[in-house]
């Protein structure tokens, strides 16, 4: 793997970005891929964030503006030999949505924290002891000492820290990610406001689908093994959204007694997004691998084409192969 520093390199050379991330992004996607974006725009580059979907209303706290992004829905997506392709906790070029059509055809930087990234930029940097990509755009932009990280950047790349070790209560918190922190704050972050923004700041509708979500709960008869749902009807009668499941997978995963929490999202009638969370020694990778996703030892997640209570049966007879 070649250095942070090469990459640094490499990006000096280009003055025109496109910036991607996965689909259904999380905070640490979002929080990396934007605070990536300001500190090109103040090395004077040209960069554009595309997204898969809509930005959800928690990354307000950002100050996310119009001209930052655009939607691959919204935007001519081309092979161009001017512009340099960043992907950003991507752990395989089919996370990449509408991207992974030209991802083997333009100069594509692959940064990344997922153990089985395949390397498929041509340049690549995968450090799986980092707890977030936003700890690794971190030490990017620590590289130029003549940048001083204003408090929008160090928002952002906090918001990315804070949402991949669930508020530093995750096994991937380390002495590093406080020394990060604290550096943050001096820049002037709210440390209260992301923790809000990321966990605590829920819409009418989306508390009244998690109840929903709650009520289909179930744990295996072992105790080792919960799942929830949410189904396409939950979403009308509730009146939320897609991006308002995001996170109801750790309600199944915090039971006690649980080592691998499951959630199953009904996006349509034979598409369901499947997120896995374990505790101790579960690798929920690799059960999401075999179905064509990935993700982290504790955390991943896949997409099966299949009825909802098709993909629920699949799911959880290979999860009983592991716990």
């Amino acid at each position: 793997m070649i250095s942070l520093e090469q990459i640094r390199e490499e990006m000096l050379k280009w003055n025109r970005f496109i910036i991607m991330g996965h689909v259904d992004p999380d905070g640490d996607c979002i929080g990396s891929l934007f605070a990536l974006k300001w500190y090109l725009d103040s090395l004077n580059k040209s960069s554009l964030v595309l997204l898969t979907e809509e930005l959800a209303e928690k990354y307000t706290v950002l100050g996310i503006e119009e001209n930052d992004y655009r939607l691959f829905a919204d935007y001519p997506l081309s092979a161009r030999e001017d512009t340099c392709y960043i992907a950003l906790d991507a752990g395989n070029p089919e996370r990449l949505g509408e991207g992974a059509q030209i991802a083997d055809k333009v100069f594509l930087i692959n940064i990344d924290h997922h153990v089985d990234n395949p390397l498929y930029g041509r340049l690549n940097y995968v450090n799986p002891e980092k707890a977030a990509v936003g700890e690794i755009i971190y030490d990017l932009i620590s590289l130029d000492k003549d940048y001083q990280m204003d408090r929008k950047v160090a928002t952002a790349v906090a918001a990315a820290i804070i949402s991949d070790t669930g508020a530093f209560r995750y096994q991937n918190t380390s002495a590093g990610v406080f020394r990060i922190m604290a550096e943050l704050m001096k820049a002037g972050i709210d440390v209260y406001a992301i923790n809000r923004a990321m966990f605590s700041n829920y819409r009418y509708s989306a508390l009244k689908l998690l109840g929903e979500a709650l009520s289909t709960l179930k744990v295996s008869a072992d105790g080792k093994i919960a799942h929830l749902r949410v189904e396409q009807r939950m979403l009308e009668e509730t009146g939320a959204e897609l991006n308002d499941t995001s996170g109801l997978v750790n309600y199944a995963r915090d039971l006690s007694g649980v080592e691998v929490g499951i959630s199953f999202i009904e996006v349509d009638e034979k598409t369901i997004r499947v997120s896995f969370r374990s505790n101790e020694y579960c690798p929920v990778n690799e059960v999401a691998a075999f179905f064509g996703g990935g993700g982290h030892p504790r955390a991943a997640g896949c997409t099966i084409e299949e009825t909802i209570d098709q993909a629920e049966e699949m799911v959880l007879q290979k999860v009983k192969e592991y716990v």
